[in-house]
């Protein structure tokens, strides 16, 4: 095998962990986000956490830096993708937030899940991208295992006047995830990272200016410590590592991969909080995961398809 054919496999497996570290990073951020919340409104809690990924992205800079030494870099490159992908964040978490402020938490989560179906409908719709019969099937089965994993009870499933909201928010998501598939492998990870998130905290700052940050209650209770694992952990790397995969995965695969948020979120909340799923929320997890699989062996397969020909000459 050519010794740039083998380079090219190695970057690719690199960052197939780094998006399997995604969901992980998100998942556990969840429940600190959850007891965050009941000491914080909403919005200064959000534009705590975003500064907090901000500062935690520019400390990282001189080592992304280092792994990409050649690629390009220009503050007026991101502009544009910096605004696009803030706006998205800040749109998906202010509108999931007031929705669930209006609906129960088992339609928030059931219907903030379907990003994973817009997202190859985006793909399809906007930029004409096709997507295989597998990906559409790995869809399928996330969705299917994402609607389990989120209905505590099935006589508990009612429509509510926020289930617009939030679906308004997973339109958000998925736009994000989509225009990540599309732009990211263009710009330094680092840069288009520190843009988007920079813009994030900026319209999130701007929507506390009337209500304050409430920073009196920030030392109580270990506030500090649940806004570092949320801000740190969830926005600074979890972005970060989301945009650095994506440069070489479709968007259909990487969301069903991002998709997991929610399995390791019961997981960990379990964990943490002592939060306990019933049987049928078990079986939803073992769907999502088995999805993931499924659209990793899926990639790999074709990855070999096209990559072994190409080994022989």
């Amino acid at each position: 095998m050519p010794r740039s054919l083998g380079g090219l496999r190695k970057l690719r497996v690199d960052r197939d962990v780094l998006i399997l570290a995604t969901p992980v990073l998100w998942g556990a951020s969840f429940p600190a986000a959850k007891i965050a919340l009941r000491y914080l409104p909403p919005f200064p809690f959000m534009a705590l956490t975003r500064t907090l990924g901000l500062l935690s992205i520019l400390c990282l800079i001189p080592f992304m830096r280092r792994a990409e030494p050649t690629r390009p870099a220009s503050i007026r490159q991101v502009v544009v993708p910096g605004l696009w992908l803030g706006a998205l964040i800040f749109a998906g978490y202010t509108l999931q937030t007031e929705g669930l402020a209006r609906t129960t938490a088992t339609n928030a989560g059931f219907i903030t899940g379907l990003y994973v179906v817009f997202v190859p409908l985006i793909a399809a719709l906007a930029f004409r991208q096709r997507v295989p019969r597998a990906a559409w099937i790995a869809v399928l089965i996330s969705v299917c295992g994402l609607g389990l994993l989120s209905i505590q009870s099935f006589s508990s499933i009612r429509l509510h006047s926020g289930d617009l909201l939030v679906l308004g928010g997973a339109v958000a998501w998925a736009g994000h995830v989509t225009i990540i598939g599309r732009i990211s492998a263009r710009y330094p990870a680092w840069l288009l990272s520190t843009a988007q998130m920079a813009v994030t905290a900026a319209f999130q700052w701007l929507a506390v200016i009337g209500s304050g940050l409430h920073l009196d209650t920030v030392g109580t209770h270990g506030v500090w410590a649940l806004l570092l694992v949320t801000g740190v952990v969830g926005s600074g790397l979890g972005y970060t590592l989301q945009i650095v995969a994506q440069q070489s995965l479709t968007s259909t695969r990487a969301v069903v991969i991002l998709a997991g948020e929610a399995l390791f979120s019961a997981f960990f909340a379990a964990i943490w909080i002592g939060e306990r799923l019933s049987p049928h929320q078990w079986f939803g997890a073992v769907l999502v995961l088995a999805a993931m699989v499924f659209s990793e062996l899926a990639a790999r397969r074709g990855q070999r398809i096209q990559i072994e020909p190409a080994s022989v000459e």
